[in-house]
């Protein structure tokens, strides 16, 4: 059970591609565009999401709701979360923080 735990935590990281952001849950990637995130801002919200912090987590609502195929944010909890809003903000100057 340890050994689940451990592997999903190290299999959930985040990487900014060129224009993309990419999320890997499992070691599987998902590319969300960053021309169209509209709005970063931090939640406790706690709904099953790529993220394995509880307290230190960021919600990312995009432009267009069919790139996530849902109403609810995108939640991540980036390692270096001020360094990372940062790069995103660099390569998209529009977002709201």
């Amino acid at each position: 059970m340890l050994a689940f735990v451990l592997l999903t935590f190290f299999s959930i990281y985040y990487r900014i591609d060129g224009d993309k952001l990419v999320v890997y849950t499992f070691f599987i990637p998902k590319a969300y565009p960053i021309d169209k995130i509209k709005e970063i801002k931090p939640t406790k919200n706690i709904l099953s999401s790529p993220a394995t912090s509880l307290t230190h987590r960021l919600a990312i609502t995009f432009t267009d709701r069919k790139i996530l195929k849902s109403t609810t944010p995108l939640i991540i909890s980036p390692v270096r979360k001020e360094g990372f809003i940062q790069q995103l903000l660099s390569i998209n100057p529009e977002i709201q923080h």
